[in-house]
């Protein structure tokens, strides 16, 4: 079972489950402020995203300067369209990738997908 993560928003503290994130991202219109996309919602709170790429780093993947992804809810990397879709799409999500990183990307995709097989 992966560690949930724990922000500190203005509302109060939000404790968002693996299996429920999908992709972390910059706030452009914010300074310092990244949303966390999950299955329902979004949340925002201030950091930096390294904070979060180093804390996680067996489940979470930085897939571009301004996304990380979660492995477990992927669904497709799309090569063409640099573009990574994920398991729930009833808010249509996805994100890009970086074209440096679409190898590494695939192979700790598959790191994760024979270490989940194997717990």
């Amino acid at each position: 079972m992966k560690a949930p993560i724990i922000l500190e928003t203005k509302k109060g503290t939000i404790i968002i489950q693996a299996s429920d994130l999908l992709y972390i991202t910059v706030d452009t219109t914010k300074d310092h402020s990244l949303c966390f996309v999950t299955k329902n919602e979004k949340y925002y709170c201030t950091g930096d995203l390294n904070n979060y790429e180093d804390a996680y780093q067996n489940w979470l993947f930085r897939c571009h300067r301004s996304f990380i992804v979660n492995l477990l809810t992927i669904r497709e990397i799309n090569k063409y369209e640099r573009r990574v879709y994920f398991l729930d799409d009833s808010f249509n999500n996805n994100c890009p990738f970086s074209r440096r990183k679409y190898a590494p990307l695939k192979q700790s995709l598959k790191d994760i997908l024979l270490t989940e097989q194997e717990a």
